[in-house]
């Protein structure tokens, strides 16, 4: 498989070696011995013995995709490659010196699923705690506060390629900080955590979460003489909605009239896969901070209609990069790491939802706003 294919599915990790802090240091470099002060469970790193004084946090990121960052899609591939590129994926994937020793020593297919991103991994140096804020007394020794913490660099080394990192069409693939940096949500002060860490959540909830993209995609239907007309507006990303090449939001209108017209535009940064000439970007729909977009669609009178987005988090995976990678890969995987390695693109293609679906009268005579349904199941 060539390393164009590779760049995209352990594209985060890539720019692992980017972060100019010390703190990010990746992989994080074992913590060595706990104190003999601390008392039990303080020394033991794992996040559910961190759960259980922080009980609220754990909950969260329990359900988080930090928490997940390193099970079947990513620990089932590793194998067929070599240490340097184990390495530099699970440098953001399971970034812990200890989370790797573990991966590493054992044989194909035996470690099945690590912590992830978890508590020791952002919080943790030298058994020495480090937050936004400092306590003085903890059973784990003081709490140490770093500005870093605040501030969208904390976040970048995992979240945005550096300069030197894999480009298609002259752009970065992931490039989310420099996205948020140039947008006014940064001269405004509005940073990663104000959004995707409200009020201290550890849930680091995204583009899965129903209720963050409402928050980041307004969007508007109105039915006119003529017809109906969308309007969707990034009013709520400080970054392009969806930042990475991953997700896709379909809009789609349609009519319920007998002459079944309809029309269907894709937000995303669309790439195609070719094993010998790497990734082409076909299209760039994205929407940029503040950024809208406007589609109409005509109608008769007499008909009425329904407006769907319909949001998939992880099309390009489920669509490309897994059927690909088993494709290159498949035939040097032991049966438990391809086993994973399905398993995960099922559940990649099983993430999507309706975002907004919106039902439409026949023209009334004036024109109105259709009604939204907010209370929707996944579909």
């Amino acid at each position: 498989m060539s390393r164009g294919l590779a760049g995209l599915v352990f594209g985060i990790a890539l720019s692992a070696a980017a972060g100019s802090d010390d703190y990010w240091t990746l992989p994080v470099p074992p913590q060595g011995t706990a104190p003999a002060g601390y008392v039990e469970p303080a020394k033991d790193l794992s996040p559910a013995a961190c759960g259980v004084c922080h009980r609220k946090q754990f909950r969260e990121w329990s359900s988080s995709l930090h928490a997940g960052s390193a099970r079947g899609g990513v620990l089932g591939q590793l194998p067929a490659f070599d240490r340097e590129t184990q390495i530099s994926c699970l440098n953001c994937h399971a970034p812990r010196s200890e989370q790797q020793a573990r991966f590493l020593a054992a044989d194909a297919g035996q470690v099945q699923s690590l912590s992830g991103v978890d508590c020791a991994a952002c919080h943790v140096r030298r058994h020495r705690r480090y937050g936004p804020g400092s306590k003085p007394i903890t059973p784990h020794g003081r709490v140490e506060a770093l500005p870093l913490f605040k501030d969208a660099a904390f976040c970048s080394p995992c979240h945005q390629f550096p300069d030197w990192g894999e480009r298609v069409n002259g752009k970065l693939l992931e490039n989310t900080e420099q996205e948020w940096r140039a947008s006014p949500y940064a001269a405004a002060g509005i940073g990663c955590r104000d959004c995707h860490m409200p009020a201290g959540s550890h849930a680091f909830k995204g583009i899965h979460d129903p209720g963050m993209g409402r928050r980041a995609l307004q969007v508007e239907i109105r039915r006119g003489q003529e017809g109906i007309e969308l309007r969707a507006r990034n009013l709520g990303a400080g970054h392009a909605l969806p930042t990475y090449a991953t997700p896709r939001i379909r809009v789609i209108l349609r009519s319920g009239g007998p002459e079944g017209a309809g029309l269907e535009h894709i937000i995303q940064r669309q790439l195609q896969w070719d094993p010998d000439t790497g990734w082409t970007e076909v299209a760039d729909t994205r929407l940029g901070p503040g950024q809208e977009l406007r589609l109409a669609l005509a109608l008769e009178p007499a008909a009425d209609a329904e407006a769907v987005l319909f949001v998939e988090p992880d099309a390009l995976y489920a669509e490309q990069v897994y059927p690909s990678l088993e494709a290159s890969i498949g035939a040097d995987l032991d049966p438990i790491s391809l086993r994973l390695l399905r398993e995960a693109r099922h559940r990649a293609g099983q993430t999507g939802f309706v975002l907004y679906r919106a039902r439409c009268p026949p023209w009334p005579g004036r024109e109105v706003v259709c009604a939204i349904e907010f209370d929707i199941q996944l579909e």
